[in-house]
């Protein structure tokens, strides 16, 4: 369609000047801020589930998708960091596993061993795996999906390694209470991932780190021209992703009691999908910690409910698949419509 032409000014001199088609504002709305659609998706699909199932709204499977989100939000916001430097981390899945199994090795092996030893080895693990993702990457210029890809494999291996095909358990009942206590009847572990996500998003909205963050997932030739360290973010961007990870898995842990070496597979691909769901861009540069909890709390529940309508693995497989893609999609149209705004 051709652009609109005025013709006329108030002096009554001819002019012309070619005015834009008219652009929908809640779709200018909806590029500025992405969350907004993970917000109607979790409204949505919270109220087709209400009418839908009789169990969804009941006490024990609300705490129940409060205790999934809280740790996947974690390793989800870890995924936001890369994203936002342009890059991904496919072995997220595999640091929490890492991670969960060297508390699980301490604990089994290791009795009586502090619950802050403990911790620290886990965050310690998940940061050291972010910092060889990020050196890789940024200082060998390897792709990121490759890179990261084949650290996951490795990671997957260490941790069949490291927790020998068994399951380790004996965790000290302070730990177990970590995982599955409750706070004024809110469970311990959505109190920690509230904190964290206030945390980041203060780091990200009123930080240098934040804003060179944002700045090297935009354009990181401007960043570097900018002055801005652009290796280093980078770097940074994969240890503290690591930390994340390595985070959940001990939060992960303390909720199941045992480790075991399937543990943590499949969490890069649901907190990819969270964070897609939440507006942060796989393009980079974009991404906010609300979108993270809303697109966190956006899975959850579609996870849940599918369990509750009784849908086979497969088909949940089939339909985060689906989620993704139809994220991935809106990124994309998100980004055409940007300028607009």
């Amino acid at each position: 369609m051709l652009p609109r032409v005025s013709s006329a000014n108030p002096a009554g001199q001819s002019t012309r000047r070619v005015v834009g088609p008219r652009r929908d504002a809640f779709l200018v709305r909806l590029a500025a801020r992405p969350e907004i659609a993970a917000g109607i998706l979790l409204v949505v699909m919270s109220a087709f589930l209400f009418v839908a199932t009789t169990t969804f709204a009941t006490h024990e499977n609300l705490i129940w998708v409060c205790y999934s989100f809280s740790v996947i939000g974690i390793a989800t916001i870890g995924m936001l960091l890369v994203f936002a430097a342009g890059d991904i981390d496919f072995s997220i899945g595999a640091e929490i596993g890492l991670a969960a199994v060297i508390a699980g090795r301490i604990v089994f092996y290791h009795p009586g061993t502090s619950d802050v030893a403990i911790f620290a080895a886990t965050i310690a693990t998940g940061l050291a795996f972010g910092l060889v993702n990020g050196l890789i990457v940024a200082k060998l210029k390897f792709n990121p999906f490759i890179a990261t890809l084949a650290t996951g494999y490795i990671g997957r291996g260490l941790t069949i390694i490291v927790s020998e095909n068994r399951n380790l358990s004996g965790f000290p009942d302070t730990l177990i209470a970590l995982g599955d206590g409750k706070i004024f009847g809110i469970p311990i572990l959505v109190l920690v991932f509230a904190v964290v996500a206030l945390v980041w998003s203060w780091v990200l909205t009123k930080t240098v780190f934040g804003r060179q963050l944002f700045a090297v997932g935009g354009n990181a030739s401007a960043a570097r021209l900018s002055g801005v360290p652009v290796d280093r973010i980078r770097i940074l961007a994969f240890v503290f992703c690591g930390g994340m990870a390595g985070l959940a898995g001990f939060l992960l842990v303390c909720r199941l009691g045992v480790a075991e070496q399937s543990i943590g597979v499949g969490y890069e691909m649901d907190a990819i999908a969270a964070a897609v769901i939440g507006g942060v861009s796989i393009f980079g540069g974009t991404g906010s910690v609300i979108g993270v909890v809303i697109g966190t709390a956006a899975m959850a529940v579609i996870r849940n409910g599918l369990v509750l309508m009784q849908i086979g693995a497969m088909w949940q497989l089939l339909a985060t698949g689906t989620v993704i893609v139809i994220a991935i999609a809106i990124d994309g149209v998100r980004r055409k419509l940007g300028p607009l705004g």
